[in-house]
């Protein structure tokens, strides 16, 4: 499956360091899948507008300055499609039978409040199937921007390496069209 993520690129960023598509700030704790004990986390989307809309859709006008990353040297936001295993089972939350047997209602699992989200990712984490394996591999769920945007969380072994493949990296501006469809799409003005 290809899913995209928009991360602070920088072409001269070793493997390990920020800048680094692979790249994975620890500890986590800021995200609504985020058990930083006890998983990694990775955050895609689906669409490319998608993950551009997951990163910038707290911006009430949407400007070129949003895409700089000072911290790094050669730094600039970019979108990265990566390519993630097929067979990878994640529970869908749109799937309303799997909210019901879990207890959760929609606006549960499409909260900002990380108490309430982080609780039940470790809840839907620990669930084991017969064999006493994890049942599941992640999330999917559906964008707190947009209905019809689809996100996911994968977790991985804490300090672990992704399972993901890196297929292209685009720097991205406030020209970009993909960023010019998720600003439309959440009706941002442009400055």
């Amino acid at each position: 499956m290809i899913v995209y993520r928009v991360f602070p690129y920088d072409p001269a960023a070793a493997v390990g360091t920020s800048g680094h598509p692979d790249y994975l700030h620890r500890p986590q704790g800021g995200g609504r899948a985020d058990n930083a004990n006890e998983y990694d986390t990775w955050y895609y989307a689906l669409t490319p507008e998608a993950a551009v809309g997951e990163v910038f859709g707290e911006f009430a006008e949407w400007s070129d300055e949003m895409f700089d990353v000072p911290y790094l040297p050669s730094g600039r936001r970019a979108l990265a499609a990566y390519e993630i295993p097929d067979l990878l089972r994640f529970i869908d939350l749109d799937d309303a039978r799997n909210l019901v047997d879990r207890g959760l209602r929609p606006t549960q699992v499409v909260s900002k409040n990380l108490g309430v989200t982080q609780g039940w990712a470790m809840d839907v984490f620990r669930e084991r199937n017969s064999n006493g394996a994890p049942r599941w591999d992640g999330l999917r769920w559906w964008s707190f921007w947009r209905p019809n945007w689809t996100v996911f969380a994968r977790w991985r072994p804490v300090g672990g390496s992704p399972d993901h493949q890196l297929l292209n990296i685009e720097y991205i501006d406030i020209t970009h069209h993909v960023v010019d469809v998720a600003r439309k799409e959440l009706r941002r003005p442009r400055r």
